[in-house]
């Protein structure tokens, strides 16, 4: 039998268990989908009950892919979508609707606790985002939910309680809440105590990479995995794809999805308006996080608005980034500013939007496109230069990884703007790697109990793009123009979000 390990990772769509051998090879996998609801506008939840439903299904099925294969299972963690939290009664039973990272509705609890010093300490500037002002919200308007809630706990608390039958988290997991101290890697009174929480409420704290305890004969029966396999500490979605690409100092990630994730590793801790700092895998350090969150999106958007939203969207983006590649950098003096849904790090602007600017009666689709490309290029350099700044330390290679990342036009054009060697990942499930990459490491698969090492082992990458240094002038001159963009507009953005609103009925005169 060829041991395994297995990374659950339970993101907002649905759950998926992927297994990876000794050298990081993913050996089989399996997936399972839930949805989420919006009952009133703004606001994200799930029940927590489909988390634990899919990834027992999504487990049951890699059991039996394993058993095919003959491969043995030695250990197993779990990543997850961060900031999504659950209520749970004594029994462990979900009071209300889990909250999810997408929810919005704290508006005025951001607008009131917000500030340097929750920043500081937690590490997390204030915004839509952080669960602190979530839990705000439910203390002053559920707060007989929250009086019956015996534990507050992130997704990968909620399934380790599944799994193990014990109440504890990985402070890896647990700090995207905005209830730890960074410093100490512990709850902290003055937070707890402005989202309406106690520490009575909350889960044990352990380092990543820990053995939380083995599968009870309940959750192997529901998974179809052995009793007692080891359950190993995991981390949030975001550090374990880093991990997954073994970003160490110098090196940065970027997640290439929906939204675009630029992440570093830092060994101290570091707070700035440029990022989020977030627990590292690596016990004891960080991970500084900045976030775009119209990055594929904005792909998308241009496909569909130009070819329709069923109209082979594999194909048409092909075509597209073959139409780009013929338009010299620069677009021919077309910018596009890739705010679709807000400005995330560094502006945390919720009312700015995208825009072309310098678009004229001579630009076609394929400015456009390569313009949109362009502009998440320019949105990353800016987010490189501003981590690079709070740090005063240079990041000298980019990996990427996620499904933008199989587009050369994309990664070569990410490569000639940072003007940094650009590698691309050649693993699939980077972010389900990492959370194997915690599991061997906490099992000591191949005699090794390093996680820089086992990251070390298990990752690899398909092929490095490097800068092109004939575009570099263009480049350096269109981006100059592309960092006063935002400056000049912001005013702007205020009002233009006044009018998305419905308007008002006509006075009569």
């Amino acid at each position: 039998m060829t041991p395994v390990v297995i990374g659950v990772d339970c993101s907002t769509t649905g759950a998926k268990a992927v297994a990876f051998d000794a050298g990081g090879a993913a050996v089989a996998q399996a997936r399972r989908g839930y949805g989420r609801r919006s009952p009133r506008f703004g606001w994200q939840e799930q029940d927590p009950q489909d988390w634990w439903t899919a990834a027992c299904g999504a487990l049951t099925e890699l059991a039996a892919l394993l058993a095919a294969a003959a491969s043995e299972p030695v250990g197993l963690a779990i990543t997850h979508q961060r900031e999504t939290f659950a209520c749970l009664d004594p029994s462990g039973d979900p009071v209300r609707p889990a909250v999810m990272w997408l929810d919005t509705r704290a508006g005025e609890q951001i607008a009131r606790l917000g500030g340097p010093r929750v920043h500081e300490r937690s590490g997390k500037p204030a915004s839509t985002t952080p669960s602190l002002y979530k839990l705000a919200w439910l203390a002053e308007h559920e707060p007989d939910a929250l009086a019956r809630t015996a534990t507050v706990v992130d997704v990968h608390g909620y399934l380790v309680g599944r799994l193990t039958g014990e109440r504890v988290t990985s402070w890896a997991c647990a700090n995207p809440l905005s209830l730890l101290d960074m410093r100490a890697f512990d709850w902290a009174p003055e937070l707890l105590a402005a989202a309406g929480v106690t520490a009575a409420q909350l889960p044990a704290l352990v380092p990543p990479g820990t053995v939380l305890g083995g599968l009870t004969k309940d959750a192997a029966a529901a998974t179809g995995l052995p009793p007692d396999l080891p359950v190993v500490a995991g981390a949030g979605d975001g550090q374990c794809a880093g991990l997954g690409a073994a970003v160490k100092a110098g090196t940065a990630y970027l997640n290439l999805g929906t939204g675009l994730t630029l992440g570093t590793h830092s060994d101290g801790y570091v707070w700035d308006r440029a990022f989020r700092t977030l627990a590292s895998p690596i016990a004891g350090a960080y991970t500084l996080e900045a976030l775009l969150s119209s990055g594929a999106l904005s792909i998308a958007w241009l496909r569909d608005l130009v070819a329709g939203p069923h109209a082979g969207t594999g194909a048409r983006e092909i075509e597209l980034g073959e139409l780009a590649a013929a338009v010299p950098p620069g677009a021919r003096g077309l910018l596009y500013l890739p705010y679709l849904t807000s400005a995330e790090s560094p502006h945390w602007d919720a009312d700015a939007r995208a825009c072309f600017v310098g678009l004229s009666d001579g630009h076609g689709r394929a400015e456009m496109f390569r313009a949109v490309l362009e502009g998440l290029a320019y949105e990353e350099r800016l987010t490189v230069e501003r981590v690079e700044q709070a740090t005063a330390r240079r990041i000298d290679r980019v990996v990427v990884m996620g499904g933008a990342s199989r587009s050369p036009v994309l990664t070569q054009l990410l490569a000639d703007v940072l003007e940094r060697p650009v590698a691309i990942s050649a693993a699939v499930e980077t972010t389900a790697l990492g959370a194997a990459m915690l599991a061997a490491t906490g099992v000591g698969l191949a005699g090794v109990t390093d996680l820089s090492a086992t990251a070390a082992r298990m990752s690899r990458v398909d092929e490095v793009r490097t800068p092109d240094h004939r575009v570099r002038r263009r480049y350096r001159q269109a981006y100059a123009v592309y960092r006063d963009l935002y400056p000049a507009l912001k005013p702007l953005f205020p009002r233009l979000s006044a009018l998305r609103d419905e308007p008002p009925s006509e006075e009569t005169p």
